[in-house]
C-alpha cells in the first residue's frame, strides 16, 4: 500500500498547474501585474454594453437566435425551461362549458420537445408571431389560421432566457 501511495502522490504532482514567469518589462511597456482570469473576465463584462453583458454564460443572449436554437434543440429547451412549468390549457369535460385550467408541471414532467420547431412551422400551415412585452418578456405565439389550433409561449430573461409559461387554446 505505501508503494501506491507514494506512486499517487508522484502522479498527482505531475498535475499541479504550472505558474508562469511574470512578465517582464520592456522598452515600450509598462510592468503591470497580470490579472487573475477571473478579474479579467470580470472587468470585460464590466465595461462592455450593459445590455448584452446579460451574464456570461448565457449562450444565446439574443432572443431571436436563442428561438431559433430553442425551437430545435431539446437538450437546450431541457436547460431553459422553468421549474416547475406553468401551463394552461382548455379544458373541454368542465361543465357548464369548456374552461382555461392552469397547472404546473414538474420539469421532469415535461414532455419533451416543449414546442415545435419555428424553421419548419410553414411546411404545416401555421404561422408564428413574436411579441415583445411591456415587462421585458417575450411572447412566441404559434397558430394555425382561422382555428383555435393557437399555443403561446412565454419567455423571460432569468438571467438567460427561459420558458416560464405556455397557453394552450386549441379547443
Amino acid at each position: 500500500m505505501p508503494l501506491s501511495a507514494l506512486a499517487l502522490g508522484l502522479a498527482l504532482t505531475g498535475c499541479q498547474p504550472s505558474t508562469q514567469p511574470a512578465p517582464t518589462a520592456t522598452p515600450d511597456s509598462p510592468t503591470r501585474p497580470a490579472a487573475s482570469p477571473a478579474a479579467a473576465a470580470a472587468a470585460s463584462v464590466a465595461t462592455a454594453d450593459p445590455a448584452a453583458a446579460v451574464s456570461p454564460t448565457c449562450p444565446h443572449p439574443e432572443f431571436d437566435t436563442f428561438l431559433s436554437h430553442f425551437s430545435r434543440e431539446i437538450t437546450l429547451q431541457e436547460t431553459s425551461v422553468a421549474d416547475p412549468l406553468v401551463s394552461e390549457s382548455v379544458d373541454m369535460a368542465a361543465e357548464p362549458e369548456p374552461r382555461m385550467v392552469t397547472e404546473k408541471i414538474a420539469l421532469r414532467d415535461v414532455t419533451w420537445p416543449v414546442m415545435p420547431n419555428t424553421t419548419t412551422l410553414h411546411k404545416v400551415g401555421r404561422d408564428l408571431k413574436v411579441t415583445a412585452e411591456a415587462d421585458g418578456s417575450m411572447a412566441v405565439q404559434i397558430l394555425t389560421p382561422d382555428t383555435s389550433d393557437q399555443q403561446t409561449y412565454y419567455f423571460a430573461q432569468k438571467p438567460c432566457w427561459q420558458l416560464v409559461r405556455k397557453v394552450d387554446e386549441a379547443i
